[in-house]
């Protein structure tokens, strides 16, 4: 949002009334007037321009929104958009859809960056509207409707493009938080530490969590546990620097660990009353997200540019693990543990790009 205030000077001639004055007084005054131009979005076309002159559908999440809905997660902060719906799939893994589309046809990006995740044909984006918090983010660009000439099949549905804070003063923020489930059981904790600063020529930022949530258990009494549940450790540091000519260089460092599971129950009766078997199926799952990034980008009274290199890496080591234990009038007997089903997965994307591009301001 870009605010300019233009001043010019009105003349204004003061005629008296024939009762009071027979001449005529002339003043000058000077007069403000100030006006606010259109938001100016990137993610439409890679250029930066007015969401009026963006030729596809665009929203755009200020700052004041999330801090005014107290959004904590991207999660949050989609839950008033035109046309966006964050469900839950089968195995309680959030997901995003623009206008009805698949989750695997929607971009989610951080600064115009792709993020490398799941490789599941329906889950590409799974989890990460619950992975990235808000304490950095200076606003969220929704592109509604087809991307797919400037970013790829993946945005065949639309695009989300993050964007984050850029250091302008020292401050800080530590943001802890309890939740509770429906049946009063605790749901578990998310704690965060925010930090930027400026030092002459120098920034940075420094974000870091630990977050812990609990199973929630099927209150039908399956025994089926609801939701993934487990620790999730993120952190990102930025370091820039910028030279006298006002061209930037930042560097950017971000991670992101989770060690989560879900279970179910299921009971086979063998002879009513008798015997029967219970059967307990456990998904666990080891993730690991490391993104690197190397910015370089400067402007002039006509146009910007950037150059920039980053890389997003994603392990994954799926295990799933079933346990049968058998009861013969009610009292436990023999368990058998299965070999575990094991599969790794490691999706890296590496990307150099730059761009140009005028910016006419009027």
């Amino acid at each position: 949002m870009r605010r300019f205030v233009k001043k010019r000077s009105l003349i204004f001639t003061l005629i008296g009334s024939s009762f009071l004055f027979s001449g005529v007084t002339a003043h000058a005054e000077e007069v403000t007037e100030s006006f606010t131009l259109d938001p100016m979005v990137i993610t439409a076309t890679r250029t930066e321009m007015s969401v009026k002159e963006s030729p596809s559908a665009v929203e755009i999440v200020s700052s004041k929104k999330l801090e005014e809905t107290q959004a904590k997660t991207l999660r949050d902060a989609l839950k008033s958009a035109l046309g966006v719906n964050v469900f839950n799939d089968f195995q309680g893994r959030s997901n995003v859809s623009i206008r009805g589309s698949e989750s695997r046809h929607v971009l989610i990006m951080v600064d115009g960056k792709r993020l490398g995740g799941e490789l599941s044909y329906n889950s590409a984006n799974a989890w990460d509207v619950d992975r990235i918090r808000m304490e950095d983010v200076e606003r969220v660009e929704i592109i509604r409707g087809p991307a797919g000439a400037l970013y790829g099949s993946d945005a065949m549905a639309g695009v989300i493009n993050v964007i984050t804070k850029t250091p302008e003063k020292n401050a800080g923020s530590i943001n802890y938080e309890y939740g509770w489930y429906e049946n009063g059981k605790g749901a578990g904790y998310k704690s965060n530490v925010y930090l930027q600063g400026v030092e002459k020529n120098v920034s940075y930022k420094l974000n870091a969590g630990l977050n812990n949530n609990r199973p929630y258990m099927d209150p039908a009494g399956s025994g089926d546990e609801m939701n993934f549940y487990g620790k999730e450790q993120p952190i990102s540091l930025s370091v820039g620097y910028k030279f006298d000519n006002g061209n930037q260089l930042s560097a950017d460092f971000s991670r992101i660990k989770e060690d989560n599971q879900k279970g179910s129950s299921s009971v086979t009766v063998m002879r009513p009353g008798e015997v029967w078997q219970n059967k307990k199926s456990t998904i666990y799952n080891d993730n690991k997200r490391t993104d690197y990034s190397l910015t370089y980008k400067g402007d002039d009274e006509k146009q910007s540019w950037i150059i920039r290199a980053y890389q997003s890496v994603y392990d994954k080591r799926y295990t799933s693990q079933d346990v049968t234990q058998m009861f013969t009038g009610g009292k436990p007997g023999t368990i058998t543990v299965k070999d575990p089903k094991i599969d790794t997965v490691k999706r890296t994307l590496s990307v150099i790009e730059d761009g140009i591009w005028e910016i006419n301001i009027i």
